[in-house]
Formats: structure tokens, sequence, C-alpha cells
């Protein structure tokens, strides 16, 4: 007769089969903050928390781990243990290319252990696919849960299309992301929100020829659009790119600009009324209006507010999260623009 299994009791009183195993110990009461990897490993209702999980336990492929430690182990270094070194704050973009490169190219030239590769460079970019998620907006779906799990499972597809396309011309073919240059995850990243956001296509759309315009004013058409083509800037501390575009007319603002100005001054002053972590300082309210509005580089207003690229950066996203937020639950009254 087989033995009896015994539960293990868990220090916490929860009675469990089978041993009890952690991949750290408990928290203790001490004063170190929660481990936001570990957490989001830990989200299974999230896509990006599955995935992240799924590459820490299967995952045999990685990038050599004496990139991490600085030693020459070329042992394959965990996707969270990797997560964490390039979210760390001392860690250059030289490190972070380098690392994204190597993924890439192994994504492209290893077919045996593509699937492997693709799920490891999920995993590692699972803090940046939950942030752009967040911004993807989905009119089509109600349920805000059910949208932000769709918007992660679109950027995931659109984040390892990108990683292995390519585009053929006149020259030949060639991969469409270029390893190449610098800041290698924020343009794979930026590329694939663009593609699930429609923006791609959009862009698409616009440099065909209309059917109802002469072959001049198509070119001079694309013309204009290549003056306000966004040019990308590496901001905040995961060199985010930002786009911003340079103004060219000094003619009045068809859109009202003058309006959606004071519109956002009036919602900064109201907000002041409301709990701390409703507010928009002053500051913020600067960043938004100066890089959002009037198209200044937020690495030139960052500097002549005495702030970093990254801590700007920072403060412009909770800004816009805090005003997204009065603007939907109709926190304070909106303002009417004069006619």
């Amino acid at each position: 007769m087989p033995a009896r299994r015994m539960p293990t009791r868990h220090p916490h009183s929860t009675a469990l089969l089978g041993p009890v195993s952690f991949r750290r110990p408990p928290a203790t009461d001490t004063d170190e903050q929660p481990d936001p990897i570990a957490k989001l490993a830990e989200q299974k209702t999230l896509p990006a928390g599955l995935v992240l999980s799924a590459a820490i336990r299967f995952c045999r492929v990685g990038v050599p781990k004496g990139w991490i430690t600085g030693t020459d182990d070329t042992r394959p270094a965990p996707a969270d243990e990797l997560l964490r070194h390039l979210v760390a704050d001392d860690t250059t973009r030289e490190t972070r290319d380098q690392a994204w490169r190597h993924i890439i190219a192994q994504v492209r030239a290893d077919p045996d252990n593509r699937e492997d590769w693709n799920l490891y460079a999920l995993g590692t970019a699972a803090f940046g696919l939950v942030a752009r998620a967040a911004r993807l907006a989905l009119p089509d779906v109600d349920d805000p849960a059910e949208r932000f799990a769709i918007a992660q499972h679109e950027l995931m597809c659109a984040f390892l299309d990108r990683m292995q396309a390519t585009v053929t011309t006149a020259a030949g073919t060639r991969w469409r992301m270029d390893i190449d240059r610098p800041n290698v995850y924020s343009r794979l990243l930026g590329g694939a929100y663009d593609h699930a956001s429609g923006r791609t296509e959009h862009r698409r759309k616009q440099l065909t020829r209309r059917h109802d315009e002469t072959a001049a004013e198509h070119q001079a058409r694309i013309a204009r659009l290549k003056e306000e083509e966004p040019r990308e800037v590496p901001v905040g501390g995961d060199k985010e790119v930002s786009a911003h575009r340079a103004r060219h007319h000094a003619e009045p603002d068809p859109r009202g600009m003058d309006a959606v100005i004071a519109h956002l001054q009036e919602l900064v002053k109201q907000s002041a009324e409301l709990p701390p972590t409703h507010r928009i300082d002053a500051t913020s309210a600067e960043l938004l209006q100066r890089t959002y509005l009037d198209g200044e580089p937020l690495g030139h207003v960052a500097a002549e507010l005495n702030l970093s690229q990254s801590n700007a950066s920072k403060r412009r996203a909770i800004a816009v999260q805090r005003l997204r937020r009065l603007i939907t639950v109709k926190a304070v009254p909106r303002q009417q623009p004069h006619p």
C-alpha cells in the first residue's frame, strides 16, 4: 500500500500538497521594496506576465550570463535576470544594444531554437509591452481588462513580426529592422506599437497617390510629409523613443490650439483642488504643452527646466495618466472653447 502523502504546512498556515519552494525567501519585516519583475511574472491574468513566467521556466537559451556579471560565464542568463539588468539605471545604452542585437540575431539565424528565442525576447520585453499596451486605444472593446489583454497580444505579434520581417527593393532583400543602428530595443518596440495602433497603415495611405490629385500635387504633398517626419530622440532611462514635430508655419492653427492650451491650463488649475495623486503640477503641465502641443524636443525642454530626460519623461507620462483620468471620469467640467 503506497505511503500517504502528508500536506506540507506553509509558514502562513496554508496547507499545500508536496514540498513548498520559493525562488527567493518570503518577505520579512524589512524595508526592502517588492521586486516589480517577480510581481509581473506572478500576474497570470496578464499575457505579458504569463510570457515572462514561461520564459523564466522553460527557456534554455539566452544571452551569456557573463555579460551581466562581468565574468566569462557562458551559461544563458534567465529572462528575469537579464530584464533586471536592462532596466537598471546604471546600465548603459551600449549594453542594452548588445543584448538585443544578440537576441534578434539568434531569432533570425537559429531556426532550431527560434521558438525559445522568441519566448525569451518577449519575456525580456515584458515591461515595455505592458507600458505600451496601456497607451494602445481599442475603442471597439468596452471592458478595460479585456482591452488591456488584447492590446498586449497585438503588441506581441507585431513585436515578433518586426524582428523577422524583410523588405525587398531593387537593391535586394534586407531585414526590416536594422540592428546595427543604436537604440535597438526602443526602435523595435516603437515600430511594434506603430503597427498595432494603425500608425503604419495610416502612414502608408498618406504616401499613396490619391485619385483626385495630379502628379505635381502628389509630389508636393510627399515633400511636405517628409519635412514633418518625426525624429526619434532617446528619452528616459530605457531610451524610449519620443517623436516631436517642428512647426514650419505661422498662420493660425486650424485645430484651435489656443483653445486646447486654455483647456489644459484650466484642467491643471482645477486639479489643484483634488488629492495629491490626482494633481498636475505646473512643471508637468509645461512639459505637456511644450512637447506635445508646441512640438519642442523633450531633451531641450527638460534642460531648460533643470530636469534630466529620464525624470522629465516620467513626469510627463504621469501627467498624461492623470489628465486622461480627469477627462474620462469627468472629474472636472469641460470648458467650451471661445468662438
